[in-house]
């Protein structure tokens, strides 16, 4: 399905209009399946000036209208004989007796819609269709249900559709209970099809044609089966906001990102690690939350854990073999993925931050262990579920326990939680140092005293950082050797301090291994998220 998306209506209006001019003028005496309803009006304006100005000409070009209402005459302004000839057929140069619209005051509709479509064989068939979409997904009247009527035929309008056609009529009592209508048979053997889309109230149906899933219950996910169609739709009904959602054992934090890649929303929940149904429900209220201040289109979700087809398991989170995309899609009815959080922050970094314009990259966090992503053009390299598990390399035979069962494991040399434990083991062990003195005030170690003694020129916090960055060239460089990427991003609290980590590993490293620090900090993992969907 190729795809169009307008500024606005009237963009959406002079798209439409090119393409049915460009099929006039190169087969002038071709068959138009023409729409009706308030999505084609603007389009019909601007063919009109078009044949006006002489620049295409509907002399010979035959045409045959979707739909009408059934009882309604030609007569009623309601009707939608009078709608083509008010709105586009007396503006232009086209034979009346070459338009064909189904006779909504027929005694025997059965009889109308066969002549109907034996009059559409007889002329060669359509050779292009124009669509609107309602709300509900219907084309035409073909409305949702489990036995789609493939050819012409007299329909039940349902209560939705009499609902939205009744701001035409004087009170939705006047709206007509039945249509007469082209059956999606009917409308799949055009030529070529263009459907047009404007208006956040269409964003719901968009959305579920451009999944590419088929359904009865969407009678438009119907053209996914043709081989010429074309969506143009205004960015109100495209509208591509995503929900990103960075799973956390101690917070949940919520983005959303907006179709231009900007982060217009941000928030947090406690993670209640109780159990995964408090998990679940905890995120998909929150997603309901949101979904009333956004049109959103799907969900992405990064997570802690070894994920293998959906399916989650973490240690630090109540997931054994959880199926979380699942489980939320029930719960919130939008469509979601799932990755490795670690993966989603790295899928956020080469797309909106330090790796933009860089297809082949790696991301590694420093944190309480040692994670990482893999990005090979420009997408996220899983494995079989747990690629990038870095934290698990082993720089040390024989080294210190880690708590995967090995020994050695660079996240034991080379995480947050070994840098801080060194610097508390140095404080204690040097008295007279800076570290100690700012250990003792503070009653506690962590990355910023750490740092802010190294920046005081601490020579003991001094030992302790050359050290850890030997370790963690080590990694870098062994990570660099396997997969060459073409940058290393640096991820974590402890990369706040910028210069102070990120120089001295770089003199270590060399000018081979192109290192940074991370663009995005905290918001990479929620941004990589959305990215997903």
């Amino acid at each position: 399905m190729k795809l169009i998306i307008c500024d606005d209506y009237n963009g959406v209006s002079k798209a439409a209009a090119d393409i049915v001019a460009k099929e006039v003028n190169t087969n002038p005496e071709c068959v138009l399946g023409l729409a009706t309803g308030s999505t084609p009006v603007g389009m019909y304006e601007i063919l009109a000036d078009m044949n006006k100005a002489g620049k295409v000409d509907f002399k010979k070009v035959k045409s045959f209208n979707l739909d009408e209402y059934y009882p309604l005459s030609a007569e009623n302004d309601q009707s939608y004989h009078y709608f083509m000839n008010e709105n586009f057929f007396s503006k232009i140069n086209i034979d009346k007796n070459n338009t064909h619209i189904l006779n909504g005051m027929c005694e025997n509709a059965e009889k109308e819609c066969e002549q109907f479509e034996q009059l559409i064989e007889e002329t060669g068939g359509i050779d292009l269709q124009i669509l609107g979409i309602g709300q509900n997904g219907h084309i035409g009247f073909n409305e949702p249900n489990d036995n789609l009527c493939s050819l012409t035929h007299l329909t039940d309008l349902t209560e939705n559709t009499i609902d939205a056609n009744s701001r035409f009529f004087k009170s939705i009592d006047d709206v007509p209970k039945q249509a007469l209508t082209m059956g999606i048979g009917t409308i799949l053997k055009a030529r070529k099809i263009i459907i047009m889309a404007c208006g956040a109230n269409k964003h719901d149906a968009v959305r579920a044609l451009l999944s590419g899933l088929i359904s009865t219950d969407m009678p438009a996910s119907m053209l996914n089966v043709h081989t010429d169609v074309t969506l143009i739709c205004d960015k109100e009904a495209y509208s591509n906001d995503c929900i990103g959602i960075d799973l956390g054992g101690t917070e949940i934090k919520f983005g959303v990102l907006s179709s231009d890649k900007k982060l217009v929303y941000k928030d947090s929940i406690p993670t209640d690690n109780s159990s995964e149904e408090k998990i679940v429900s905890g995120i998909a209220n929150k997603c309901k939350e949101i979904m009333k201040k956004y049109t959103v289109s799907g969900i992405g979700v990064g997570t802690p854990g070894i994920i293998r087809n959906g399916r989650v398991t973490a240690s630090n989170l109540p997931f054994k073999d959880t199926n979380l995309k699942e489980k939320l899609e029930t719960a919130v009815g939008l469509p979601v993925r799932v990755s490795n959080d670690a993966n989603c922050a790295a899928l956020g970094e080469v797309i909106c931050g330090a790796g933009q314009h860089i297809e082949n990259m790696v991301m590694i966090s420093l944190g309480t262990g040692v994670g990482g992503g893999i990005i090979a053009g420009n997408k996220i390299y899983e494995g079989t579920g747990c690629a990038g598990e870095f934290g698990h390399i082993v720089i040390e035979i024989g080294g210190r326990q880690c708590p995967c069962g090995q020994l050695g494991c660079l996240e034991q040399y080379a995480s947050a939680s070994a840098l801080v434990d060194a610097a508390k083991s140095a404080a204690e062990t040097n008295t007279d140092s800076i570290l100690n003195k700012l250990y003792t005030e503070k009653r506690t170690m962590d990355g910023r005293i750490f740092f802010d003694a190294v920046e005081r020129g601490c020579s003991v916090a001094k030992a302790v950082l050359d050290e850890y960055i030997n370790y963690l060239a080590i990694g870098i460089k062994n990570i660099y050797n396997i997969l060459d990427p073409e940058l290393i991003v640096l991820s974590g609290g402890i990369t706040n301090s910028d210069k102070l980590l990120l120089d001295p590993l770089k003199r270590v490293l060399g000018d081979n291994i192109k290192v940074t620090i991370s663009k995005l900090k905290s918001d990479a993992g929620t941004i990589g998220a959305a990215l997903l969907v």
